[in-house]
């Protein structure tokens, strides 16, 4: 029993504390001594006592002792009738205390009475609720959720207060559908929006409009290791809606890049199974691109979420700044990205059905020349050099003309390996419901692609590319108490793949260097063909070298225990147990090969055997594994006092990871992390907020004195649209806020290194000596592998700078950020140790230093008219890094390191094409056979002669410095179109390798680009061309690492498009479905670039990789 003049909490009764029989005595009394007030007195105090109240989402509790404050009444109830810690929202304005419990009480299956000055609150009983459900007919509700902006609301929950356990959720279009009885209450909601209960009154349509909440006070978003107001968020993150991620490719990476800014991925290959994007959160700031990936937490741990299955992912978070990842301490040190999966929602059991089918192409094929092109440009190869013909006139008409394919090959290597269209399917099933007590979540999938390879069928094994994924999350949340909370999370796929047993760069390096006169792939009687001591052409490297069958499994459990121990304050433990295992089975031979030399009197094609091949497939086996245990522990606080709010957090995790298939005692060691984080934040009056944030980390690679590292980080924000100065602004400005953080971060990382501290020692043959006469006296011994270094903490100091609006009647919201960061000790092995010294290995130190600096815009729009809604959405990202220490030595300033980018690509500067003898004489000295037509470079250092001491910096890079993305979503009442475009710029290539640089090999060997015409030539001398004079092999500079080959790969793409339908509600009622959607979508349809060699996305070289992959698909998802 709870009552106002009690100053402890030890009258609350239940049925352990108090018997029946003493309750009836407690209500009989209060009656009693309500019946001694004169009634006239009694009524009196009714109509003085006007309540006014505002609240929104507090504990019914503290509701109660609201009303208490403003009237002389007391609450009397039982806690297995009440749940008083239920959060509910009341607006009333001077109602007497009957109306306001009339109010409060709506809908409910709570009953109260007026007793004297007590308020007794009781349960309707289950006859009066079943009688009602007895004389009345459900009735089928509909409409639509939206905002005041009149943006659709997807996923808004719709439940019934008197039956608890039915609900629903809006759908992709904002509508919902559900049974009700005529007389019930609905309460609508959505996170960052008030509540609303609407009720039903016989009604069959009932939209709703739900207004935000104040300045979004209760708004949430996701932060290190919990949630937070959003208001008081003073770190730079982003998340991406769950439902844009719903696109028809295997790897959850492929979906990411333009949906936020600050977000820097680029696709290198689309092979299935091996499709990961490289992912970078505001570019890279470290000296090594492979130790700047970013770090991902499925469910609170680090895992990998490219296999995860967007159908289950409730929420998709990106951490940038150092007040956001400091927590994270060193793992955080390149940002973090947060995924939540679904826990389910209480309610009667609601199914989600999806599928999709589609057909699958490649965005970018390389188009080669056909043989006879191929001829006539090796002959001008030749000639223009003062050489003689290679291919006679009649060899090249043959060849153009086809009549013998066999003899004279004329052979389009990328169309023999490469189908036009291929397929992928999914399908997803999911299951949620519960009650009070327990929740639960249950989701299935299946995903399916086929490779872009041909079926060769030059064997009866099955060397076809595949890839088929099985995925299975459960998710159970139960309450035994009100102050319990136990969530156990078990999830993983089970993945199949198939490939030929030659690589993918082994097959399309094959496709490159291989000339289409080479051979002919296969015979007629199913030979294959190639030249004595030649390479196996592509098809045969496809088709008949064996295979390769992989199978992953990766299983995530995790148990986590809240306990709530007083007001605002709970303890929080989590266990959870990884594994991983990926077995492939190898199956290869070498295939019997032949070369056609000729035809007989009877036109039989002649051939000479040019391989012995095997008979067998020999096996191989390779397998990898891993386990991983990780605890943590935390005990959080949050609280308001007044105006002030306050939390905080303190946190322990470790985690061990076990290479289950180690090969050494290195390997075979545990790979532990261990840290201690903290959080502590402060706000007042929603208007100054205050944050602090820390992560004591230790590290296996330092010695014991430096083992551990401190890295804290603040944050200040001031939210001014809260102000009374600007109250005047808020019809143009309804949102303002300024945000600054700064923080440290540290990295333990060294790539390739473990125990950093201890010296290991080696006895391969680079420590052996050779002695005697002959020189064939051998000698081994060990030497020093990697020498003991006392190496610290990699430290990166952090500061952004942000701003956060909303204008338009919050319809549209900016977002803005400056950053910076200077990371120095960064890990590198020590360049300026000459090679005399003798060591094996240099070295490692922290001398390293990098900054990298940038800017983030993130603008949405939203809006309705009538049946019609819009919304739109770009982001733009730029980040430029700058090597400021990393120990390299340089001839001349120009060539130094210090001052350029990452990785920056050093080359000669081309000034044009060479127009005459005169000009190269009077030139500085070229080597090799120079010509007018050839590449005419400039003299940086000014000696009269070209080398590598005139190489300077060129170029941006292959990741890209500015990333972009612009969206938008138009819907007509049930139709919805939306699209993505996403671009980069600030990006380059450097083309290098056969098959581009033309010959560069000899004649004979390498393909040629189609666009080969594009050229030099002593008839149309033209500067612009594409290649400078032909030559065969290398025997002049035009093929030096230069600007001439650095070309834009700047571009925009339509990333993803959908146009969907949703099914009329009254065919929903005919086929007892809430709702269902038909789409159509596309991703990767279009690609606008000055680079169309090959997919702008591939990188520098020649583009020898799988492609990158569009697709077109129809799709159906529906809920029941």
């Amino acid at each position: 029993m709870y009552n106002k003049n009690s100053k402890i909490e030890t009258y609350r009764l239940d049925n352990r504390q108090l018997s029946y029989s003493l309750w009836i005595k407690a209500l009989f009394l209060m009656a009693i001594i309500g019946l001694t007030h004169p009634v006239t007195a009694q009524t009196s105090d009714q109509k003085s006592s006007l309540i006014t109240i505002s609240v929104q989402n507090v504990p019914m509790k503290e509701v109660f002792a609201m009303i208490e404050q403003q009237c002389d009444y007391s609450f009397i109830y039982r806690n297995d009738i009440l749940d008083a810690s239920h959060l509910v929202s009341l607006n009333v304005t001077k109602q007497t205390i009957e109306n306001t419990l009339k109010i409060l009480f709506a809908g409910t299956q709570n009953t109260w009475e007026i007793s004297g000055h007590q308020i007794v609150i009781g349960k309707a009983s289950a006859t009066e609720n079943g009688n009602k459900e007895k004389n009345t007919k459900l009735s089928r509700v509909t409409g639509t959720i939206r905002a005041a902006n009149g943006e659709l609301l997807i996923g808004a929950t719709v439940w019934s207060k008197t039956r608890p356990t039915v609900g629903t959720a809006s759908d992709i279009n904002g509508k919902y559908l559900l049974d009700v009885y005529p007389d019930e209450v609905l309460e609508f909601s959505y996170v960052g929006y008030k509540s609303q209960d609407v009720p039903v009154s016989g009604r069959g349509i009932i939209d709703v409009e739900l207004q935000p909440n104040d300045a979004i006070l209760d708004a949430v978003e996701v932060v290190g290791y919990g949630v937070q107001k959003k208001i008081s968020v003073i770190g730079s993150q982003q998340t991406i809606k769950a439902g844009d991620l719903k696109t028809p490719v295997a790897n959850l990476t492929q979906g990411l890049i333009g949906r936020v800014s600050g977000l820097v991925s680029v696709q290198r290959t689309s092979e299935p199974g091996f499709d990961d994007a490289e992912i970078y959160i505001r570019g890279i700031s470290t000296l090594t691109a492979s130790m700047s990936t970013p770090l991902t937490l499925v469910d609170g741990v680090p895992r990998s979420f490219a296999n995860v299955d967007p159908e289950d992912i409730e929420s998709f978070t990106i951490l940038k700044d150092a007040s956001a990842t400091a927590v994270y301490g060193v793992r955080g040190a390149n940002g973090v990205i947060i995924i939540n999966t679904k826990s389910g929602m209480k309610g009667s059991p609601k199914f989600s059905v999806r599928y999709t089918e589609g057909f699958t192409k490649p965005t970018k094929i390389t188009d080669f020349v056909d043989g006879a092109v191929y001829m006539e440009m090796s002959n001008e190869a030749s000639t223009t050099r003062g050489g003689n013909r290679l291919y006679s006139r009649e060899v090249i008409e043959k060849t153009r003309s086809g009549e013998d394919p066999y003899l004279y090959p004329n052979v389009d290597w990328m169309k023999e390996i490469l189908r036009d269209f291929s397929r992928n399917r999914s399908a997803n099933i999911n299951i949620q419901g519960g009650s009070d007590k327990a929740v639960y979540y249950i989701g299935l999938a299946y995903y399916d692609e086929d490779g872009m390879y041909k079926d060769t069928k030059l064997a009866d094994y099955n060397s076809n590319t595949f890839f088929r994924r099985y995925n299975a999350t459960t998710s159970l949340t139960l309450n035994p108490f009100r102050s319990t909370e136990i969530k156990l999370g078990i999830q993983g796929y089970l993945a199949n793949a198939n490939y030929p047993a030659a690589a993918q760069s082994t097959i399309f390096s094959s496709a490159y260097f291989t000339p289409p006169t080479y051979i002919a792939p296969m015979y007629p009687d199913g030979k294959l063909g190639a030249f004595s001591g030649g390479d196996l052409n592509p098809v045969a490297q496809l088709g008949a070298t064996g295979y390769a069958n992989q199978w992953r499994s990766q299983i995530y459990s995790n148990l986590r225990v809240t306990q709530q121990l007083y007001k605002g304050l709970s303890i929080t433990g989590m266990f959870s147990f990884d594994t991983y295992n990926y077995t492939s089975n190898r199956f290869t031979k070498s295939p019997n090969t032949y070369h056609a030399t000729g035809r007989d009197a009877n036109g039989n094609l002649l051939f000479e055997q040019t391989r012995q091949g095997t008979e067998n497939l020999a096996y191989g086996l390779s397998a990898k594994g891993d386990r991983t245990i990780y605890l943590e522990a935390a005990l959080n606080y949050k609280n308001t006092f007044g105006r002030h709010d306050v939390s905080g957090m303190l946190l322990f995790n470790q985690s061990d990871e076990i290479n289950t298939k180690a090969t050494n005692v290195e390997e075979a060691l545990p790979y532990r992390f261990r840290g201690l984080s903290g959080r502590f934040t402060y706000s007042f009056d929603n208007r100054y907020f205050g944050e602090f944030n820390f992560g004591y980390n230790g590290s296996e690679n330092f010695a014991p004195d430096k083992r551990y590292g401190f890295f804290p980080s603040f944050g200040l924000g001031w939210v001014i649209s809260n102000e009374p100065f600007f109250e005047g602004a808020t019809d143009i400005i309804q949102y303002l806020k300024l945000r600054g953080t700064w923080g440290q971060v540290g990295n333990s990382q060294i790539s390739g290194r473990r125990f950093a501290y201890l010296a290991t020692v080696t006895d391969n043959g680079s420590t052996s000596y050779n002695f005697g006469k002959n020189m064939d006296q051998n000698y081994g011994t060990t030497a020093i592998n990697e020498y003991a270094v006392d190496v610290s903490w990699e430290v990166a100091d952090k500061t952004n700078i942000g701003l956060d609006m909303r204008l338009l009647n919050n319809k549209l919201s900016l977002q803005v950020d400056l950053f910076k960061e200077s990371r120095e000790g960064i890990y590198l092995r020590r360049k300026s140790i000459p090679s005399y010294f003798g060591m094996i290995n240099n070295p490692y130190g922290n001398i390293g230093k990098v900054e990298n600096k940038g800017i983030e815009v993130a603008l949405n729009y939203a809006n309705t008219w009538g049946d019609w809604s819009l919304s739109v959405m770009g982001n733009y990202s730029f980040n430029r890094n700058k090597v400021l220490e990393d120990d390299s030595t340089a001839a001349y300033p120009w060539q130094s390191t210090i001052g350029n980018k990452v990785g920056q690509r050093f080359g000669l500067v081309a000034l044009g094409l060479f127009e005459s003898k005169e000009e190269i004489a009077a030139s500085p000295v070229q080597t090799g056979d120079t010509r007018p037509g050839d590449i005419k470079y400039k003299d940086i250092n000014g000696d009269g002669l070209i080398n590598e001491y005139d190489e300077v910096p060129i170029g941006w890079g292959n990741v890209p410095e500015i990333i972009y993305g612009v969206g938008f979503s138009v819907g007509w009442k049930n139709l919805s179109l939306t699209a993505m475009f996403q671009g980069a710029a600030h990006v380059d290539a450097m083309l290098s390798g056969e098959g581009v640089l033309p010959f560069a090999q000899g004649s004979g060997r390498g393909n040629l680009l189609s666009n080969i015409t594009d050229r030099w030539t002593e008839q149309n001398p033209r500067q612009d061309a594409f290649y400078p004079r032909l030559s065969i092999g290398t025997i002049n500079m035009n093929y030096e690492k230069s600007t001439w080959w650095l070309k834009n790969t700047s571009y925009l793409r339509l990333k993803n498009v959908e146009l969907s339908y949703t099914l009329p509600d009254r065919w929903m009622k005919h086929i007892r479905l809430e709702n269902a959607r038909i789409f159509i979508q596309g991703v990767n349809l279009l690609t606008f670039s000055p680079f169309d060699i090959w997919d702008v996305e591939l990188g520098d070289g020649r583009g020898a990789a799988y492609p990158n992959i569009s697709s077109a698909s129809l799709g159906l998802s529906f809920n029941f």
